[in-house]
């Protein structure tokens, strides 16, 4: 028996309010993965230059950066 014959059976025995919230869960998990599939066919380089276009070149180096955060706290 197939999982989603598995899965008819127990949805047999479900209240229609019961019901509603399944069909509500399984959309939401649909719609999340065509998001994700989406987002996964940018192009790596086109997201990282994206991200490293927003970032000021300042000059300070990840030690400075520590250091002044560490001075904030």
């Amino acid at each position: 028996m197939s999982t989603l014959e598995k899965t008819v059976d127990l949805l047999s025995h479900l209240s229609e309010n019961q019901l509603e919230n399944i069909y509500s869960y399984v959309r939401f998990l649909n719609s999340r993965g065509e998001t994700v599939q989406q987002k996964a066919s940018e192009p790596l380089e086109k997201v990282f230059g994206n991200i490293v276009g927003i970032l000021q070149d300042t000059g300070k180096s990840l030690d400075d950066y520590r250091e002044e955060r560490i001075r904030e706290q």
